[in-house]
């Protein structure tokens, strides 16, 4: 069960040209593992990674193994070149990713032997672990391993393994190395967010709230399906669909025929002291735009900032990350609002547009007797009364008095144009007000426990000042008009020809991918610092420190190794040949290393060369008479014990007689 391999020798086999079909396998690997890449970078670059990869195809199949590297230089440059016209720079997440996988794919221009396409193989790992840079969901996972077990296939096919047996120790080995890597994942120490989180870069689109609200904004992004984030309460607390008002923008500013954030500027708003209810997030990032459930406390954490309107911002980068917030719900968000900031908040587009409006509103101020609080309630009935209608298609209206149209015309919209009415009508009277953007409920999960937030919960309310109270006022004029929209979501408020274009959530396979995600996320993603120390509490093990690491890789090694051991064991016997053995580590240690064509040495050769060096002696010669006679005179293979005692001769007398450098 002996096997020896000589050190400090290059196999012959590692510079000839791999078979033709295992070439092509090499490149169609290179273009799965580059897939995930390819759907994040612009389309030119993968244009271009498509044409240099047909290039090479077809290179191939007229027998061209490799390119002059008098070509390669100008080509490398040419990839730079293109890469700096296409996405600014070469590094960075986007410039460097295209780069490497441009480079990646003109290493094969000059595979010449089986060790170049090795290479281009350890090329493929750094790519796989680029794509986790961009996306690290579930399928991106899947396909993360689906790709190690691609590039495993192919390193064996270009060692001349048969493409049966390579399959299958290919699979046989990943198999194995899978439960040694959950044991390393869980126990090594955590830090407190992922590694692979990345600045976003500026040129990354990416979907969601916009800092800009106009008719349209917002029913354009409802009807995606798209998950938003997800959200668990603490200490089972159960909360009503219509309490969960995420907010992410306010939006005070009228400009263009749009109401607009303002950037970098914050205040001293602080809700009303209540109960806290605690929970947490998983959720992509969005341009640093966080979702915080009305209203979030003060609070003093590393990375959180907060803007106008008590509106949380962390730094960007393109991961998924977990938070945990608390908020105070039913409160108000108590401010003093200096002379300039009230005409801030009350400022309208222009004096003379929207006459109608502004009519409405001063015949509504006038009979609620000052009071704003009043005021607010009637402009809610007044939707209420005049039967407004909630759609995703209302009709269009030019920016001019696109206000008097909505109020007074059509009177059918969605939750941006009744947002926009209302602070409108709160304006038009006198009173600081401001459209707020978010998200609105959520679909419980009961078997996972979480909330369920998706794009279609995109929606837009309004908050008013109280002078009286010193504070602001939530207002949700879209529930005056559709209360189902805030009691059951966007699906139930529409009209039956609308919502049958929705995409339903209630099937057992949505669920599943939902679940799927959610503990993907939870424990894959997201396996943090704060996870480890709870998993670690759960398994009895205690904080986690040096000694409760090494009890539990202690505990899982036996479970993860053993199947690993009785593998390599049974390799080993399979591949294990005695005799041959030990006579390779006879020459090895009595020619020495550099004794030309060592491999080629045959027992005659040797017993003429030590002859020749006056080395010969008779223990030698027995031993290298009895390798004969095993190996050629007899009628079938040796025994196993007498292979094994002869092996054990020639490892013994190879020390003795070794050479002083050998």
């Amino acid at each position: 069960m002996n096997s020896y391999h000589l050190p400090g020798i290059r196999p012959a086999f590692l510079e000839t040209q791999p078979a033709l079909s295992t070439l092509l396998l090499a490149l169609g690997a290179l273009s799965v593992v580059s897939l995930p890449l390819l759907l994040q970078l612009p389309l030119s670059v993968g244009v271009l990674f498509g044409l240099l990869l047909a290039v090479r195809v077809a290179l191939l199949l007229a027998g061209v193994r490799a390119v002059d590297n008098r070509l390669l230089l100008p080509l490398l440059g040419a990839i730079v070149a293109a890469v700096w016209k296409l996405l600014g720079s070469i590094i960075g997440l986007q410039g460097g990713i295209a780069f490497l996988l441009l480079v990646a794919l003109l290493k094969s221009y000059e595979g010449k032997s089986r060790r170049d396409w090795q290479v281009l193989v350890l090329a493929m790992l750094f790519l796989t672990a680029g794509s986790v840079l961009f996306d690290q969901g579930p399928a991106a996972g899947l396909w993360m391993l689906l790709c190690l077990v691609v590039m495993a296939l192919v390193l064996a096919l270009l060692n001349e393994m048969p493409w049966r047996p390579a399959l299958r120790q290919s699979l046989t080995g990943f198999l194995l190395a899978l439960p040694l890597m959950l044991l390393l994942f869980v126990a090594m120490p955590r830090r407190e967010s992922p590694l692979w989180q990345m600045p976003n870069p500026q040129n990354k689109a990416v979907t969601g709230l916009s800092d800009r609200m106009k008719p349209g904004s917002i029913s354009d992004l409802v009807q995606s399906n798209e998950p938003a984030f997800t959200a668990t309460f603490d200490q089972g607390y159960m909360p009503q669909r219509q309490q969960l008002y995420w907010r992410v923008l306010t939006l005070p500013a009228y400009e263009n025929g749009a109401w607009q954030a303002v950037q970098g500027v914050a205040d001293d708003a602080v809700p009303q002291e209540g109960k806290r209810i605690g929970y947490q997030m998983i959720v992509a990032d969005e341009r640093g735009m966080l979702p915080a459930l009305d209203y979030p406390p003060p609070f003093e954490k590393r990375g959180f900032n907060r803007e106008l309107g008590n509106v949380l911002r962390v730094p960007e980068n393109s991961g998924v990350r977990r938070v945990r917030l608390e908020a105070l719900p039913d409160s108000l968000l108590y401010q003093r609002l200096t002379r300039g900031e009230a005409d801030f908040y009350r400022r309208l587009p222009s004096a003379a547009s929207n006459p109608r409006t502004v009519a409405l509103a001063r015949k509504l101020a006038a009979a609620s007797n000052g009071s704003v609080e009043r005021y607010a309630q009637s402009v809610l009935e007044y939707f209420h009364r005049e039967r407004f209608a909630y759609t995703l298609q209302p009709p269009q209206m030019p920016d001019a008095d696109a206000t008097d149209r909505f109020l007074f015309e059509h009177r059918r919209g969605f939750c941006e144009h009744y947002a926009d009415a209302f602070v409108s009508l709160m304006r038009a009277a006198g009173i600081p007000a401001r459209v707020v953007t978010g998200y609105q409920g959520g679909e419980y999960d009961a078997e996972g426990g979480f909330w369920q937030v998706r794009s279609k919960d995109a929606h837009a309310w309004a908050e008013v000042w109280l002078p009286e109270r010193q504070a602001w006022r939530r207002y949700d004029p879209t529930a005056a008009v559709s209360a189902d929209r805030i009691e059951q979501g966007v699906a139930a408020a529409l009209p039956s020809g609308e919502a049958e274009g929705m995409i339903a959530n209630t099937g057992r396979w949505s669920a599943w991918l939902d679940r799927s995600r959610f503990y993907w996320q939870q424990w894959v993603v997201n396996y943090d610092d704060n996870r480890q120390k709870s998993l670690f509490a759960s398994l009895g093990l205690g904080r986690v420190g040096v000694f409760s690491i090494l009890a539990l890789l202690a505990l899982g090694a036996l479970p993860v190794l053993l199947p690993v051991w009785l593998w390599w064991r049974r390799s080993r016997r399979q591949d294990a040949d005695p005799l041959r053995d030990g006579f390779a580590l006879l020459k090895y240690r009595l020619l020495g290393a550099d004794y030309p064509e060592l491999a080629a040495v045959g027992p005659q050769e040797l017993r003429r060369e030590l002859a020749r060096q006056n080395r010969l002696e008779s223990s030698l010669k027995a031993l290298i008479d009895d390798y004969i006679r095993l190996n050629y005179a007899a009628a079938g293979s040796p025994a196993a014990a007498v292979a094994q005692a002869w092996f054990r001769r020639a490892r013994r007398l190879s020390k003795k007689y070794r050479l002083a450098d050998g």
